[in-house]
């Protein structure tokens, strides 16, 4: 496993600035953002596309503080039902794909979207309860005529790069649960993956260690973020809470610095099911918690989980590895 970082979280620091701040974190891949706003400063994919020098100077820049680009991501709203910020979200979904191809980075961190509920609507609508007729018609028409051929014409267009699409599985998003990522993936086809992101888990009350089990391989990108479930409002709110995010103090939940909602062993414990998956890949620190600042919080989540990575594969267990060097005795005698 690598020790990972997106890099919207280091948008504070000049390029070499950032690059350095997270060589002294102990990072040792990154997840290029590459479809937000203000991005460029890690990642100009329109110039990179167009200027091979370029190209290779930013690929060596990264290089020189030994960081590997092992992921790009492409968050956004590419099912807005404004017409205008979808159209601008698929183009620069399709640069990142071309950019993907070019550099061989495979693995592309998406967000599903969340589209209106009914053709006209100009708001989009979550939609998590189909009691009433009404919203069981409108959640099968955003799968079927917004999220499906969305996904399998922008499924097509990655697959043809050679990128395969990781979906994080966030809370207010069509693919919120594994089981609708499962759903995904059968209609779309193996294009289909998985970013993990524990957080959005713990905020439904979803047991990640049965959803890493249950997506097992599917999972080829993993964030680190906690979430703070404060027990006073939730038991007034329930989980399902509208306060603003800016109020953390008031919320339901908040998220929060691994190690912050939940203890180092459930920690561990991430690791360690992560590990008896397979997964050898990024391990990607995010900050969103609203009351710490961006660059301590970082610095804070790199020295909790640092201790846990698994940098090394597994190797020969120890009674083979004992077994190996008397056969090596025994050959030297």
């Amino acid at each position: 496993m690598k020790l990972g970082i997106n890099t919207f979280f280091i948008m504070k620091f000049g390029f070499e600035a950032g690059l350095k701040f997270c060589q002294d974190l102990g990072v040792k891949a990154v997840e290029v953002n590459a479809t937000e706003s203000d991005v460029k400063r890690y990642c100009d994919v329109d110039t990179l596309l167009a200027d091979d020098g370029e190209l290779h100077r930013w690929l060596d820049a990264y290089a020189s503080y030994g960081l590997e680009i092992y992921s790009f991501a492409a968050h956004g709203a590419p099912l807005s039902p404004d017409k205008q910020i979808a159209a601008e979200y698929s183009h620069r979904f399709r640069q990142a794909c071309k950019l993907m191809e070019k550099i061989s980075v495979t693995r592309l961190v998406v967000v599903a979207g969340l589209p209106e509920g009914a053709e006209g609507d100009k708001t989009p609508n979550w939609i998590i309860n189909t009691d009433q007729d009404v919203l069981s018609d409108a959640l099968k028409w955003q799968w079927e005529k917004r999220l499906i051929p969305y996904w399998t014409e922008h499924g097509k267009i990655a697959a043809d790069h050679g990128v395969t699409l990781c979906f994080e599985m966030q809370v207010i998003d069509m693919i919120h649960t594994p089981a609708k990522l499962k759903r995904l993936r059968d209609e779309i086809g193996p294009v289909v993956a998985c970013n993990f992101d524990i957080s959005h888990m713990w905020v439904q009350g979803i047991d990640p260690f049965e959803a890493m089990r249950y997506l097992g391989d599917l999972i080829q990108n993993v964030h680190l973020k906690d979430t703070l479930i404060h027990a006073p409002n939730a038991r007034l709110r329930g989980l399902f809470d509208s306060t603003d995010s800016l109020y953390p103090e008031q919320r339901s939940w908040a998220f929060t610095l691994p190690g912050w909602g939940h203890d180092e062993q459930t920690w561990r414990e991430v690791i360690t099911t992560l590990r008896f998956l397979g997964y050898e890949g990024i391990l990607s620190l995010e900050m969103e918690s609203e009351y710490i600042e961006i660059e301590e919080g970082l610095k804070k989540t790199a020295a909790f989980i640092r201790s846990m990575v698994l940098e090394q594969p597994k190797g020969p267990s120890w009674w083979q590895a004992n077994e190996l060097h008397e056969r090596w005795k025994a050959g030297q005698a």
